[in-house]
């Protein structure tokens, strides 16, 4: 027989079946939370992928710094736009879901779907593109889970596809480059591409400045993509880029494009450059460079890349040398007289009614042959013979010296891609015939930012040439960085009378303005065409050069004018570019509030109607 088990037998028995559940029961919790770990640090490609993200990362985007003209307007500035985006694999897959559900009321649905045709119909009047060229772009990309419909789409469109309500579409946020200043300075400016780099001109140049750097948020999303935490850690701002201001002066810019364009359209010119400079700082106030294709004609200076668009084109201004012919007379004339091979009264012997032969048989031409005239007038009436007769007394060397003392062969360096710096002979093959070339303003090429640097040394009381600038300082105190001394301080005065001479009596009469007496030089030089050997002597390059007021210069000016039409009777320097840098002076000095210093009884005569070179 077995014995009745006990009270205190049962309850023993309890206590270890209790012990050992309670223990499987701890052991089961541990692994399961091992588990729980294990999953959750490293978990399985097809859980993970099953699961979805469990964290979201977000680009915060950081705008790209402004480009501004000096008084702080905006010429080029960022602002937050959106591309369009879709998923053509959802929007199939969704497009297929409706009609199956659809089917349940009408059988004909799941027949007549077709996901990307109802897709392309309703986004082509949004998009403004055909509905088929829509389709073809889905269905090309039917597996791809991102295509970008449109990189740009404005507030009409965005309201239109919210109400489309189309599955599969969406919205990124993006940054959009705007240029307030419509077309203006645009060589200049430059222009950013889709990833919102520079791709020409400041906004290349000075890139790094203003590009940002975007910042990011990383969040703890739930299993619906809802956000359910964000670690103090994981934001992290962006850095805006640092704003820009340039020297420019928008209604000088402004001023000195009308100008120059009205001038190239009624002379049927190929193109025009305009520079307008402060003589004692060096701020470039206005710089603008227009290109003209003419039909028929065969254009000796082409820029294919403004067809793309016009920001991307080259800056002829800092690019482009050109033969300077009569305005380089004027620092020749200057080093001369400096050197003392010429006083300004001397009679400089030339032949009467025919043109100068130089004793190695070179012939100089001139429009006109006065005969003997002082080194002034030569200056004045712009002679080729006195200036060749005269350089002839220099030495080889004392003008190579004038060349790169006056800054050229050499780069002005203010950042702009693709900047020249000019034509100069060699001195292993200066020859005589170059000495009477380049006293001329042949044989040599200079570039337009050249020709002004190398002005403002007449423009200066201490004769230094100041270096230009485009970019102000931050803290600007308006210090020049100015060279040496190159001009006696009496020679520049000297020389300052000779060329307010050309305006008043020489070869700029129609330079002359009734507010503002100024001082310059013109030139008229034959152009060469590209494929075609020496010059043409139907086609020039006009220009004029000058400073204002003359009695205390504020501003330097520079008009070129690129191969006139001659049926047009406006093709000399002093006729052509002449009037332009009048008409930029008067606007430009009276937007400065620089007081009139032109006598009263002048304001009143018309310009000379005399054809000048």
């Amino acid at each position: 027989m077995h014995a009745e088990p006990t009270v205190a037998s049962q309850g023993l028995r309890i206590r270890s079946w209790s012990r050992v559940a309670l223990g499987c029961t701890a052991v089961a919790l541990a692994l399961t939370l091992v588990r729980v770990a294990q999953l959750k640090v490293a978990p399985p490609e097809q859980l993970d992928a099953a699961a979805g993200r469990r964290t979201s990362e977000r680009k915060e985007i950081a705008q790209r710094g402004e480009v501004l003209d000096r008084r702080g307007r905006p010429l080029a500035m960022s602002l937050v736009g959106y591309r369009l985006y879709c998923d053509p694999a959802y929007i199939y897959e969704s497009g297929w879901d409706k009609a199956k559900q659809a089917a349940k009321k009408d059988p004909t649905a799941v027949a007549e779907c077709d996901p990307f045709r109802d897709a392309a119909i309703a986004l082509s009047p949004v998009l403004r593109q055909t509905p088929q060229a829509i389709f073809e772009m889905l269905r090309q990309n039917a597996e791809r889970r991102f295509v970008v419909l449109a990189q740009d789409v404005d507030e009409t469109q965005i309201e239109q596809l919210r109400e489309l309500d189309i599955d599969g579409i969406g919205m990124e946020s993006k940054l959009v480059r705007a240029y307030p200043a419509q077309g203006l300075a645009s060589q200049l400016v430059g222009k950013v591409g889709f990833e919102h780099t520079g791709q020409s001109g400041v906004e290349f140049a000075l890139d790094r400045e203003l590009h940002p750097v975007d910042g990011h948020v990383r969040a703890l999303r739930d299993a619906f993509g809802r956000t359910l935490w964000i670690n103090r850690d994981d934001y992290v701002p962006g850095d805006p880029g640092t704003d820009v201001r340039l020297t420019i002066d928008l209604a000088i810019q402004e001023s000195a494009e009308r100008h120059l364009k009205a001038m190239i359209e009624q002379s049927n010119s190929g193109g025009g450059r305009v520079i307008v400079m402060d003589a004692q700082n060096g701020d470039v106030l206005a710089m603008a460079d227009i290109l003209r294709e003419r039909p028929g004609w065969k254009e000796a200076t082409r820029d294919p890349a403004r067809r793309i668009h016009p920001s991307l084109g080259r800056n002829r201004n800092f690019t482009d040398p050109y033969e300077p012919g009569s305005t380089f007379k004027s620092f020749v004339w200057a080093r001369a007289t400096q050197l003392g091979v010429a006083r300004p009264e001397e009679i400089i012997p030339l032949p009467e009614g025919g043109p100068y032969v130089t004793p190695f048989g070179r012939v100089i031409r001139d429009v006109k042959y006065p005969g003997s005239v002082s080194w002034k007038t030569v200056l004045v009436k712009s002679l080729n013979g006195g200036m060749a007769t005269v350089s002839l007394r220099m030495t080889h060397a004392q003008m190579q010296d004038m060349v790169r003392d006056f800054g050229f062969g050499q780069k002005v360096a203010m950042g702009i891609p693709g900047e020249s710096a000019g034509i100069v002979t060699k001195p292993a093959k200066w020859s005589n015939y170059t000495q009477t070339s380049v006293a001329m303003g042949h044989e040599i090429a200079a570039t337009p930012i050249q020709m002004v640097r190398a002005f403002s040394a007449f423009a200066r009381p201490d004769g230094a040439m100041v270096s230009p600038r485009l970019v102000l300082p931050v803290g600007n105190d308006g210090t020049p960085v100015a060279s040496r001394s190159l001009i006696d301080p009496g020679i520049a005065r000297v020389a300052r009378e000779a060329m307010q001479g050309v305006v008043e009596e020489g070869t700029a009469r129609k330079a002359q303005s009734t507010r503002y007496r100024m001082f310059g030089k013109t030139g008229t030089a034959e152009l060469s065409v590209p494929g075609e050997r020496g010059y043409d002597r139907d086609r020039y390059t006009a220009s004029f050069l000058a400073a204002a007021p003359a009695t205390d210069p504020k501003i330097v000016v520079l008009c070129i004018i690129d191969d006139p039409d001659k049926k047009t009777n406006l093709w000399y320097g002093g006729s052509i570019a002449g009037p332009v840098v009048r008409d930029v002076v008067d606007e430009a000095l009276q937007y400065l509030g620089v007081p009139y210093d032109q006598d009263p009884a002048k304001r009143e005569k018309p310009a000379s109607k005399v054809a000048t070179r």
